[in-house]
């Protein structure tokens, strides 16, 4: 038998076409070695490639009876794609003689030249994942470990990573607008955006030492005013969330990011200075880590946009610099600024592997838990936040605008 490269996806230039929303353009391929040996890759899909159940790395070498499943599909029968050609697409299945699968969790057999192979790369791998679960990782995983089980990763069908990496992301704020609000969003956003220009005009340069500054201070109050839990699963799960969310910044500015878990019946998170503060309310509002994610994502950005550097340049104007630190948990940013942290966490959350389609149902529930009532004209002047159906509805058009999916349908747009 020669040896074979059978790509298994959703887009009809694989071998074999799989029509399924939970399955990608290119999701696995698998290898079918001289020697009788078949080896599986996923191919970074975003919904994950199983083998008995278990979400897979890299690559894994088949036994004759696993079971191999693309996301939520039927289970692919593998073991018929040795013949020439594939019931599902009529092509001739692609071969490479230059081919090396990927490995990372692999059970080779024994004898042939991928005993040598795997045992070199098993090394390498033991290595490198030490580094990896130093820092409270599994190796290779689109996702975190779950370090707390009341936290379970979001499964359902998501948008996939931007494949077009050169592809610049747009941000459409008209979602904020409609025939309700009677002009009111773009009054707000005009006398913001002449506060901002003044603010920067007569505030003066702010360094990123004296936003952590800022930062300490906030702390200080903090701990003067709640308990913070040190230990466990939550504070262990946020610090691995913000890690893996802050990797993903693409032009990072250089802050040095930590984040708290403290006990409050308030349904809140904010930020200074790179230090983030998650209320235990907030912890346990929310259903997944994916919502965890977006939560601390949208943080992250208020520091990355600048908003905190805004904050310190008006504190310098009024002459007020270190004052009501304690209150930055109810600082008012602007309704366009904290919609952009929306947007721009939602980024952040898909290119970290996490689902950003729970961002919309997060805002339904806020919506309800906060008791906030119909939408109304003359209250919008005064809001600093903007109502939260219209930042659900943002976050839909945001993620179905740059990612090409529809997080109602669960489907892919054009």
């Amino acid at each position: 038998m020669n040896h074979k490269t059978i790509r298994v996806g959703r887009s009809r230039d694989n071998d074999v076409i799989l029509d399924h929303s939970s399955v990608s353009r290119h999701h696995l391929e698998f290898f079918y070695d001289n020697l009788g040996n078949v080896f599986l890759t996923d191919l970074n899909s975003s919904n994950g490639t199983f083998v008995n159940g278990r979400r897979i790395t890299g690559s894994v070498q088949l036994n004759h009876n696993d079971i191999v499943k693309a996301g939520l599909s039927d289970p692919i029968p593998w073991r018929n794609y040795l013949s020439q050609t594939s019931s599902n697409s009529g092509r001739e299945y692609q071969t490479d003689p230059n081919y090396s699968p990927r490995y990372e969790n692999q059970s080779p057999k024994s004898g042939g030249p991928w005993k040598t192979i795997a045992i070199t790369l098993s090394a390498v791998v033991a290595v490198v994942g030490l580094g990896f679960f130093a820092n409270e990782y599994l190796l290779g995983e689109d996702k975190p470990v779950e370090l707390d089980p009341d936290k379970p990763n979001n499964e359902e069908v998501q948008p996939e990573k931007r494949k077009e990496k050169n592809k610049e992301i747009t941000y459409d704020f008209s979602c904020l607008e409609d025939d309700e609000d009677l002009g009111t969003t773009k009054v707000i956003d005009i006398l913001s955006g002449i506060d901002s220009d003044v603010t920067e005009a007569l505030g003066g340069e702010v360094t990123i030492q004296e936003e952590e500054e800022l930062g300490d201070d906030l702390l200080r109050d903090c701990r003067n005013e709640y308990s913070f839990i040190e230990n466990g699963n939550k504070i262990k799960n946020l610090r691995g969330l913000l890690k893996r969310l802050v990797d993903q910044i693409k032009a990072p500015k250089g802050y040095h990011y930590s984040i708290y878990l403290i006990e409050s019946d308030e349904l809140n998170a904010f930020t200074a200075g790179a230090k983030i503060f998650v209320t235990t309310r907030m912890y346990d509002f929310c259903r997944s880590n994916d919502e965890l994610a977006c939560v601390i994502g949208h943080e992250i950005n208020h520091n990355e946009l600048g908003h905190i550097k805004e904050h310190i340049q008006k504190s310098k104007i009024l002459g007020d610099e270190g004052a009501a630190l304690a209150s930055f948990a109810t600082i008012p940013f602007g309704q366009k600024k904290e919609t952009h942290c929306d947007l721009t966490g939602i980024d952040l959350v898909i290119a970290a592997g996490y689902n950003g389609c729970v961002n919309i149902e997060l805002w339904k529930r806020m919506k309800q838990e906060s008791q906030e009532g119909e939408y109304n004209a003359f209250e919008n002047l005064f809001r600093s936040h903007p109502y939260s159906d219209k930042r659900a509805n943002c976050s839909h058009n945001h993620i179905r605008n740059n990612y090409g999916f529809d997080c109602d349908t669960k489907e892919e747009v054009e």
